[in-house]
């Protein structure tokens, strides 16, 4: 049910929650660019921090702080710019 997962060098780590019906995840991230891909619909909040997002499909940089929410559809690659230490809370559809 629960898992670290750990990417990138350990740069990024999140906690892993997932019973089959409700997956969700905690994490920080260390500045530095990071690219991953969603396997699942990604409903993320930054909650310390800043990340700026791109992802495939969209022709430009977007930046996230606190409390704004932004969603990576399915199947999609992402990449992840962050010049300070952040973290978020991103939910799995």
């Amino acid at each position: 049910m629960f898992q670290l997962r750990k990417y990138h060098g350990e740069r990024v780590q999140s906690l892993t929650y997932d019973d089959g019906k409700k997956a969700f995840s905690v994490g920080i991230i260390s500045p530095g660019e990071y690219e991953f891909g969603a396997i699942k619909k990604e409903i993320t909040t930054v909650t310390s921090g800043k990340i700026s997002a791109w992802i495939e499909g969209e022709d430009k940089w977007k930046d996230y702080t606190p409390f704004q929410e932004f969603t990576i559809p399915e199947h999609k690659n992402f990449r992840y710019k962050v010049s300070e230490t952040s973290s978020y809370i991103c939910c799995y559809e």
